[in-house]
């Protein structure tokens, strides 16, 4: 019997609460994140009820831009046993234009009635430029195309008016508030009238910054150091790239809990970046006569292996050119030896690096010489101009002339010349190259044989079957070795991507995601390659896709295996939502699904 009071007592209390809470007064509420905001700043509207609410009829809001909504939010509380619910609406919106603007009450039906919120008065100054708001589509649709309010790609120089030949670095970053599930690079920008170096970024950098009172999420994706070619105004082309985005939708499934919280769906976004005008002012005139288009800050020097040698040894006379700029264009300097010096095409060296702040380094010419005989013998000095843009004047460097004495060489012209410095395996030349010519009489007897008859002529005959039955035997032995070779490939294919795999684990221990991700790609990249005996040059997406549909694998497989293959490459450019142990487990999934499917 206490039992049953018990239960009874549970049941009045429950239905108390419930009565009390339906019996409550509705209140329906809008708020805003500012009164007082710029052009191009963004904001959020709220409208919150303390009840369920059906029908919910937004306000016209075309004053404003859109960038998200309606977001709607629940949340329930349980104080002093009394039951609670707030239902939220909510828009972030962009102030496009300036003035005082009236967002009008959102209306919505509560227990039979119809409730509408209070008016909210937004004050717009004056701030940034921003494009008339776009056609919208349906907010709720996952198909939509593309957006640049929650991501973006900002292409900018460090300056747009400069010399021909003078180095600009162009840099390309990804701002993002969303979460990228995968990229992939449409079309690169064309640099038409550029010669270019790629600086290597390697792992992106993310770091936060924040923009009209939001967080953004922020990493360099590619810089590049540009060297103009030719004057006038030259344009780089957008960067163009897709990208994956995990958005949450609000309602619509079938589920209740898509219809409570929402769903989320992978939603394609194409962005382009902004061209970039650049204008490029031509050499100033009139020009030094030793003047071939180097831009920077430049030094140069000359110098010798040795200031006395031998006669028929060789000399190395090296120019160094050093600085910043456009080092990698420099031309070989025109030196001018005396006529007795035997000359060679000089080798050259590089040693240039490129780094966030532009290129820097040296080009070194080294030409070798070999004097034939002995005398003083003097090179002179060489001229090299260059522009210097930062002084907006040419200057023009000299160098020292060298001196060398060259001494009797040791035998007769017929002894060996070599090349007696430190890059002596560079040439070794031998005095019996040219030999002289004998003038002692000598007998030439004439033959009277003929070989065609002749028994060596038979003899030779009767061989020329058993060469075309070796050459076809050799031939067929060459095929099937070929054969042989790929059918172990494809055996072992497993056993080298293990290899691989192995590596990308260690990878994960020592914390360093872009060796992992190399590593997973390479063993995925060389078991197909081994596996289905596709040659490194044809190992793509496309060409794996088809081979696979050929020998019938699995769509699934097919499809898990490009999917990672993508992944991988874009995790490159920004962070991933998938860890690397699970990567790692796929990849090794997708192996094994292979392998027992391809006997």
């Amino acid at each position: 019997m206490l039992v049953q009071l018990k239960h009874i007592g549970i049941t009045l209390l429950l239905f108390i609460t419930v009565v009390t809470s339906f019996a409550q007064e509705v209140e329906f509420t809008a708020q805003t994140s500012a009164n007082e905001v710029k052009t191009g700043d963004r904001f959020q509207i709220q409208f919150t009820a303390n009840t369920s609410i059906s029908n919910f009829k937004a306000p016209n809001l075309s004053n404003f831009r859109v960038l998200s909504g309606p977001n709607q939010s629940t949340s329930m509380s349980w104080v002093n046993g009394k039951t609670s619910s707030t239902i939220s609406y909510s828009y972030v919106l962009m102030a496009v234009k300036e003035g005082e603007f009236t967002i009008e009450p959102a209306k919505g039906i509560a227990n039979g009635k119809t409730y509408a919120t209070n008016p909210l008065t937004i004050s717009v100054g004056k701030g940034v430029k921003v494009q008339q708001n776009p056609t919208q589509e349906n907010n709720n649709s996952a198909k939509k195309e593309s957006s640049s309010e929650d991501l973006y790609i900002k292409s900018s120089v460090n300056k747009t008016n400069v010399y021909q030949g003078e180095q600009i670095i162009a840099t390309y970053q990804l701002y993002t508030r969303v979460n990228i599930a995968g990229n992939e690079l449409v079309k690169n920008a064309d640099l038409n009238g550029f010669w270019s170096q790629e600086f290597d970024l390697g792992q992106s950098q993310w770091k936060q910054e924040i923009i009209g009172g939001y967080r953004w999420n922020v990493a360099t994706i590619r810089k590049i150091i540009l060297f103009p070619q030719r004057s006038g105004d030259l344009e780089i082309d957008p960067l163009e790239m897709k990208f994956i985005v995990q958005q949450r939708v609000a309602g619509g499934g079938q589920s209740i809990f898509d219809q409570f919280f929402g769903r989320v769906e992978n939603v394609e976004y194409n962005l382009k970046s902004k061209p970039i005008k650049i204008h490029v002012v031509p050499y100033p005139t009139p020009s030094p006569a030793g003047f071939k288009g180097a831009v920077g800050t430049i030094d140069m020097k000359m110098n010798v292996s040795a200031n006395e040698v031998k006669a028929n040894e060789a000399v190395n006379i090296k120019v160094k050119i050093s600085g910043t700029g456009n080092i990698n264009l420099i031309e070989k300097p025109e030196l001018i030896f005396p006529k007795d010096f035997e000359t060679y095409d000089p080798k050259i060296k590089d040693d240039i690096k490129t780094t966030a702040t532009g290129v820097s380094g040296s080009r070194e010419f080294d030409y070798l010489v070999i004097p034939r005989h002995p005398g003083q013998y003097k090179i002179d000095p060489i001229t090299f101009s260059y522009f210097n843009p930062a002084i907006k004047k040419y200057s023009t460097i000299t160098t020292e002339p060298i001196s060398i004495n060259v001494l009797k060489g040791d035998g007769s012209t017929s002894d060996n010349i070599v090349y007696s410095s430190a890059n002596k395996e560079d040439i070794q030349v031998l005095g019996e190259d040219i030999r002289y010519i004998h003038t002692n009489n000598t007998t030439i007897s004439h033959s009277n044989e003929s070989f065609y008859g002749s028994w060596k002529f038979y003899g030779l005959l009767s061989l020329a079957p058993f060469l075309f039955l070796f050459a076809f035997f050799f031939r067929n032995k060459i095929r099937k070795a070929q054969s042989d070779i790929a059918r172990v490939k494809s055996k072992k294919a497993n056993k080298v991507a293990s290899k691989l795999l192995s590596s990308a684990k260690q990878s994960i221990a020592a914390n360093n995601k872009n060796a992992f991700y190399e590593d997973i790609s390479k063993a995925l990249f060389g078991y197909i390659g081994d596996k289905l005996n596709i040659a490194p040059s044809e190992l793509n997406q496309t060409n794996i896709k088809e081979k696979l549909i050929q020998i019938n694998i699995n769509d699934q497989t097919t499809k898990e295996l490009i999917d990672t293959i993508e992944l991988c490459d874009m995790a490159r450019f920004a962070p991933v939502s998938t860890s690397e142990q699970d990567v790692y487990h796929k990849a090794e999934s997708i192996i094994n699904k292979i392998e027992q499917e391809v006997r």
